[in-house]
């Protein structure tokens, strides 16, 4: 039986310039991942290599929707983080893998797409490399057309922008984020707008409505609910924990 499953390499940008604080930091990032997917059947997630941090989850959507928190989380802004991504259908009892020795396809377009964006000068934040079963040539161009578009209104966020982005991914409720940062209401409307925060969020939406439908054309597997919890799981942890965001 094939099983649907998604990878992402990351690495941070720059590291080498303060790689202690990096690497310390990366410890509690792997730690969230954990905690955010512990209700998946099948997870791996492992820091390593200093600044790099390797995962493998049930499902196509979990690598993106766990990327996409990951980034609005981040603290070191000047140094943000890059995912190499994958997915598709594996042989594997995904229980067994070994994540160090697992050298499946998957693991290997993860790796060449973390490779392309380190290497590019307009770096997108995160890249597609699925299996070549899993996803046409069209869809993947136009799935990181999305993601690159989505990354540079992201990038162009100011410092208080980017924060209300993050609250409202978790929290969704503009009295409440205008109460916490102590603002008006108004004023952190005119910022959601001009930070184009729903633009990013329908994309964050969108890209995971995409690979649910192609999960589920292709394996049966109905993992929208999943993908819904998953998301729950992190905005819960996130909302219980809202120094992560505003620190």
């Amino acid at each position: 039986m094939k099983r649907p499953v998604s990878v992402f390499m990351m690495d941070v940008t720059d590291s080498s310039r303060n790689w202690k604080d990096v690497s310390s930091y990366l410890e509690k990032v792997e730690t969230y991942i954990k905690l955010w997917t512990k209700g998946l059947p099948n997870v791996h997630v492992k820091h390593r290599l200093g600044d790099e941090i390797v995962c493998i989850f049930d499902h196509y959507a979990t690598a993106y929707t766990v990327a996409f928190y990951i980034g609005q989380i981040w603290k070191f802004t000047d140094q943000p983080p890059y995912f190499g991504m994958s997915f598709g259908l594996v042989d594997e009892d995904i229980s067994d893998i070994d994540i160090d020795k697992w050298n499946h396809p998957l693991m290997k377009h993860a790796r060449m797409a973390n490779e392309k964006i380190k290497q590019s000068t307009n770096r997108s934040p995160i890249l597609l490399f699925p299996d070549s079963d899993a996803m046409s040539i069209p869809s993947v161009e136009m799935s990181n057309l999305l993601l690159e578009y989505q990354g540079k209104l992201i990038a162009e966020q100011t410092k208080l922008q980017r924060l209300i982005s993050g609250l409202f991914s978790v929290l969704d409720e503009q009295k409440t984020i205008a109460s916490l940062l102590g603002k008006s209401p108004s004023t952190i409307s005119s910022h959601y707008k001009k930070g184009n925060c729903e633009i990013i969020l329908k994309t964050l939406n969108t890209i995971q409505n995409t690979l649910n439908n192609l999960e589920e054309t292709q394996s049966g597997t109905y993992p929208s609910n999943i993908t819904k919890e998953l998301q729950n799981t992190i905005k819960n942890h996130l909302k219980q924990n809202l120094v992560i965001i505003t620190n």
